[in-house]
């Protein structure tokens, strides 16, 4: 889609920062490119998104709304995807961690904004060797945890592991850590062929002593708040299902580039062949019938959350198994255009070349993996012996 045609918002979305977005297009898709050579978001694009506002939409200092920000997340990462996925991957992921740090104290919040409102916060995922360890004046942080977003570019760092010798481990399984970003190593490790410009490198930290007022019990930062008087719902509703959907937003604003890079790419001679249109008219039907799971999914926890409606399980797992269907038609429909095309669309430079790198890249994400989504969701199906409805 050209920036210059209308793009149809969500109706959760607030217009301005996706207009905002729409309007940037240009100069992230030409960004694009250098991006994935250079493997991070140019410091010009990261200006961007901070005087955008795109990075602050969840930030503890953000103004307050009544009909929340998160939708209008979601699409501004589609929006930006469009032209270049690991933009759109920053905008919707690496900022949504913001809604945790929402979530802390007061005052640990103002530690965290203490030199300035302009604060990126990235996490990490454990591995075998992630250690935190009690002790009378913190938790020590040892060892190494990987694909953190962002990191080259973060001021903050949420990890978590479980802490055994912890005197709350009986009834907290895992705890969150903060750590400022200065006081890790970061590893370059991230080597990927798609969302290279993530900077989605693992992290090590060595011996680190992290004060108990900047550790949290996991479950209850991402647990539901009902007596909570905020007013946007992120605050209140379990923050779990919001941060693992809002990777809809980069995924399938990814599947439309690919789509627009595709047409653009098509010379006259190609776009005269009746094979070519037919591929065209699949796609664009496959991917119209993804938009409406798109809006659905987000309409779906807008709902509950200005109804003040935490999601059942059964309704967890269909968004669980929606996430990953809706994965499985961006990437087919982009894999039948990236066919059709044939070897000229494989240059490491070509537009179409990188949505189809970046969209595997997403697709492997573990919020959107197949497998563990239709087994868990048809399971509870044949357990309760009746029709799944959608």
């Amino acid at each position: 889609m050209s920036e210059n045609v209308q793009q149809v918002l969500h109706r959760a979305a607030q217009p301005a920062p996706c207009q905002r977005a729409l309007q940037h297009l240009s100069r992230w898709r030409e960004r694009a490119g250098a991006a994935q050579k250079d493997r991070r978001l140019s410091r010009d694009t990261f200006n961007e998104l901070f005087t955008g506002e795109w990075l602050d939409l969840l930030s503890p200092r953000a103004p307050a709304t009544r009909s929340s920000h998160w939708p209008t997340v979601v699409e501004s990462a589609r929006i930006a995807a469009r032209a270049c996925a690991s933009t759109g991957w920053v905008m919707a992921l690496v900022s949504g961690h913001s809604s945790i740090a929402r979530r802390l104290p007061p005052a640990c919040q103002d530690q965290m904004y203490a030199d300035g409102p302009r604060q990126l916060f990235a996490s990490a995922s454990t591995s075998a060797n992630s250690q935190l360890s009690y002790e009378a004046c913190g938790i020590r942080v040892n060892g190494r945890w990987r694909f953190s977003s962002g990191i080259e570019d973060a001021t903050w760092l949420m990890l978590n592991a479980p802490c055994q010798n912890h005197p709350a481990a009986w009834h907290t399984p895992r705890f969150l850590v903060l750590v400022a970003a200065q006081d890790i190593e970061r590893i370059d490790s991230w080597d990927s062929c798609g969302m290279a410009a993530t900077g989605s490198h693992d992290v090590q930290a060595h011996q680190l002593l992290v004060p108990h007022e900047r550790v949290f019990a996991l479950h209850e930062i991402f647990a539901q708040r009902p007596s909570k008087p905020e007013i946007d719902y992120i605050d209140r509703l379990p923050l779990a299902p919001f941060l693992a959907t809002s990777i809809i937003g980069p995924l399938f604003g990814c599947a439309e580039g690919a789509h627009d890079a595709f047409v653009s790419a098509l010379t006259d001679s190609l776009a005269s062949d009746p094979r070519i249109a037919e591929q065209v008219a699949h796609s664009a039907a496959q991917l119209h019938s993804a938009g409406l799971l798109y809006d659905s999914l987000i309409s779906r926890l807008h709902e509950a959350g200005i109804h003040d409606q935490a999601l059942s399980t059964c309704q967890l797992l269909r968004l669980r198994r929606d996430r990953a269907y809706l994965a499985r038609q961006c990437v087919q429909a982009v894999q039948r255009l990236v066919g059709r095309l044939g070897a000229s669309s494989l240059a490491a430079g070509h537009p179409l070349q990188r949505h189809w790198c970046d969209i595997q890249a997403i697709a492997a994400h573990r919020d959107l993996a197949w497998s563990d989504a239709m087994l868990a969701c048809g399971e509870a199906t044949l357990r309760n012996g009746s029709h799944d409805q959608a």
